[in-house]
């Protein structure tokens, strides 16, 4: 008798048949046994998520991160001002002579001087003049208060803690 690939005609299927129970309905060892194994891998595998997303620690005095400074961009009516990102941190060099310390007066006569309202402060920790009319707001970095109230374009901040002016120190 030849296959049926080499005669063109089609075998009838085979029979399935379910595996036979035992006597008392449980199933049979091999079913069980793949069962347990399925049921050990969810088992496992919940318990794997739960400790991998666990809430990490946080540490008690997060540190920002420090960005690279940014010329102060000047406002204009016909666009919206993009925040600006805040001082780094930067330490004194041996040749930098210390102007003075700012306080929180310095940042409110600053936005006074240019009519840009109020001091505001943004959640990602940024600074700005609040307009209280139709002027556009005004961001502005602890460099930009250094050099706007010393005079000098070379002046740069130092800031202790960034939500705090009066940890911010100006230098040239």
């Amino acid at each position: 008798m030849l296959p049926a690939f080499l005669t063109g005609k089609k075998e009838p299927p085979p029979a399935r048949t379910a595996p036979p129970l035992a006597p008392d309905g449980s199933l049979p060892a091999s079913e069980r046994g793949m069962l347990i194994f399925v049921a050990t891998l969810l088992g496992v595998g919940t318990l794997a998520k739960a400790t991998s997303s666990a809430v990490p620690v946080a540490s008690p005095t997060p540190t920002p991160p420090e960005p690279s400074p940014a010329p102060s961009p000047t406002p204009s009516p016909t666009r919206s001002p993009v925040p600006p990102k805040p001082s780094p941190k930067r330490s004194p060099s041996p040749t930098s002579t210390f102007l003075g310390i700012l306080t929180a007066r310095d940042l409110s006569t600053f936005c006074a001087a240019n009519h840009a309202g109020r001091v505001a402060q943004h959640s990602d920790r940024s600074w700005y003049c609040k307009s209280t009319s139709g002027h556009p707001s005004l961001p502005f970095t602890s460099t930009d208060i250094c050099r706007w109230r010393y005079d000098d374009k070379a002046a740069w901040a130092v800031a202790g803690d960034i939500d705090d002016p009066t940890t911010w120190k100006c230098y040239m």
